[in-house]
Formats: structure tokens, C-alpha cells, sequence
């Protein structure tokens, strides 16, 4: 009898370009939505569950009885509860390999959007048809400013190299990285309050974690300088929203540059949509054609390690290997 495969986030389409492989290894089940109760109906007799945003819970991870392991179509963890599933020795698997330079290019392209006043631009083009150079209008150059990278994973490493080639200056901060400063010489590694201060642009690249929800606050906000961007591809929780609106609208900061948010799907009314110094798109960052690919190849090859039995990689929390539960 095939194992099941209980498979999330409907209308993410999510392992659509393999969804034949898949079927061939397992009897996949796709949910019609992400509520608790049906995680819980629906992973009761799964072998596998596989998930992208929706929220696997304690409560979810207990009722699983056969499940072998949960896999993250993506990279974030942040919505699997990890201390339930290591409990429940049930190892949570992601796939972090398919698209640093992918969303490195979306950061980058939000940095250099900002600067260059591309959207204001456009905008104004499309209403009026010409306009005359103003202050308001003006743009910065990306050469000889300093970016300053919060996380310095992979993704941060990505925009590193692009900032390089545009001649920036780059600072990063990140206290788990270790020997990063001898393999990118250019790199300069500070404290993040230096960092902030000093930075003419700020990209996040950290996970989310109980550590680093609400690293930058309305204490961090204040640091930055008033031409300072903002830059976040990573999670919206790292960032306090309520603090990010007011800095904007008092324009403590020049502006952002924002894909994710601490609500997705984010609520139309939300502040940040109706700014003139924001750019924002929908947790889109990943979101190519190739990436896409990509990402669904990594997943279906961990799908077929753990549903065979071979050794797994890319544990979330290896401690729940290796043991009986």
C-alpha cells in the first residue's frame, strides 16, 4: 500500500511541476484549507505532511500518529511548531538550497527601485505625462553608499556579491556566522546598533526566531538615518510594523522596501500600502519561474528520502532523529 502524502496550501499550487513523480510515490491528498481541524483530520494517517504558509500546530503534530516527517516547501520554519515536533521525534525538513540568488535579486531589486524613485516615477509618467527635475524627484546613487546586511545566511552572502559589483560599502551583522569576515574580505562586521547607524541602506536576511522577532523596533527605527531604506525579504515579525509606519510617516526614514508583513495575507486597509515612500509586494521575493522549479525538484527528492527511509538533510531539529518515539 503507497504511504499518504498530505499536502497544504491550496492555492499556493505548490509541487505542481512534479505532482506526477509525487503521485507515483505516494497517495497525495491536497487539503482544501490550512484550518487547524483539517490538519488535524488530514494528518492523522499521513506519512508525510507538506506545507508552505499554513500553521502546523502542537495540536496538529500530536494527532499525527504515522507521520514521518514534515516537509517545508520553502525555507522559513517559523510557521511549524518545532518543539512539538522534536517531542514527537517527528524531524521538520526544509529546503534552503533552491533560491538565495533568486531572492537576493528581488532585495536588490527593492534597493535599487528606492533609490532610483523608479515607482514615484512611473507614477507621476503616467499622470501627467513629463515632468522637470526637483529635489523631490531626485534619486541617490547605490556606489559608495553603505548597505548593511542583517543576517549574513546565504541570502545575505547573495546580496553581498550584487552590492560589491555596484561598488557599495558592506556592513553586515550577524553573531552565528562564523569566519564570514575571511571569506568576504570586503565585508565589515559590527554590532547592530553600529550598523544602523552608520548603514544608507539596511537589508534583513535573518530568520525568524523568538530571538529576532521585533529586532527592529522603534529603538532601532531611531538609529537609522533620515535617508536611510529599509529593506525586508526575510519575515515581517523581525520588524515592528506600528514602529515602521510611524518612522515612515514622519519620515524618520526615507523610506522601504517590503515583501513580507507581520499579517499575510495582508489586510488592505494596512498603513504601509497607501505610503508614497514604500515599496511593497506579496512575499514574492522567491517567486520565478526557475526558482519555482527548483523548489519543487529539492522537495520531491527529500519527499522520496524520508518516505524510503535514507538519511535526511537539512533537519530543522536534528534532535528528533535517532530515536524511538
Amino acid at each position: 500500500m503507497k504511504p499518504k502524502i498530505t499536502l497544504t496550501d491550496v492555492n499556493m499550487k505548490i509541487l505542481q511541476t512534479v505532482f506526477g513523480e509525487l503521485e507515483d510515490l505516494a497517495n497525495v491528498v491536497t487539503t482544501d484549507n490550512d484550518a487547524e481541524e483539517t490538519l488535524v483530520q488530514e494528518t492523522g494517517d499521513a506519512d508525510l505532511l507538506i506545507v508552505c504558509y499554513a500553521k502546523v500546530t502542537r495540536r496538529v503534530l500530536q494527532a499525527a500518529t504515522d507521520l514521518k516527517a514534515v516537509l517545508k516547501w520553502g525555507v522559513g520554519v517559523d510557521n511549524i511548531d518545532l518543539a512539538a515536533a522534536t517531542e514527537r521525534r517527528i524531524p521538520v525538513v526544509h529546503c534552503p538550497n533552491y533560491g538565495s540568488d533568486t531572492v537576493a535579486d528581488h532585495a536588490f531589486a527593492l534597493m535599487i527601485a528606492l533609490a532610483r524613485k523608479v515607482i514615484d516615477l512611473d507614477r507621476t509618467m503616467r499622470e501627467v505625462a513629463w515632468m522637470w527635475p526637483a529635489q523631490a524627484n531626485t534619486a541617490v546613487d547605490l556606489s559608495k553608499k553603505t548597505i548593511g546586511l542583517v543576517g549574513f545566511g546565504r541570502i545575505g552572502k547573495a546580496m553581498a556579491r550584487r552590492c560589491a559589483g555596484f561598488g557599495m560599502d558592506i556592513v553586515a551583522h550577524d553573531p552565528y556566522v562564523a569566519g564570514a569576515a575571511e571569506e568576504f574580505g570586503q565585508v565589515t562586521f559590527m554590532g547592530l546598533e553600529k550598523l544602523l547607524r552608520r548603514s544608507d541602506f539596511v537589508s534583513i536576511h535573518c530568520v525568524l526566531t523568538p530571538e529576532t522577532a521585533g529586532l527592529i523596533g522603534e529603538k532601532e527605527l531611531s538609529l537609522m538615518k533620515p535617508s536611510t531604506f529599509l529593506i525586508n525579504v526575510s519575515r515581517g515579525g523581525i520588524v515592528d510594523e506600528a514602529a515602521l509606519v510611524r518612522s515612515l510617516e514622519t519620515r524618520q526614514i526615507a523610506g522601504a522596501g517590503l515583501d513580507v508583513f507581520v499579517r499575510e495575507p495582508a489586510a488592505q486597509h494596512n498603513p504601509l500600502f497607501r505610503m508614497d515612500n514604500t515599496i511593497v509586494t506579496p512575499h514574492f521575493a522567491y517567486n520565478t519561474i526557475e526558482a519555482n522549479d527548483r523548489l519543487d525538484r529539492e522537495a520531491l527528492q527529500k519527499a522520496k528520502n524520508i518516505l524510503r527511509g535514507n538519511a535526511l538533510e537539512d533537519v530543522r531539529n536534528p534532535e528528533a532523529l535517532g530515536s524511538s518515539r
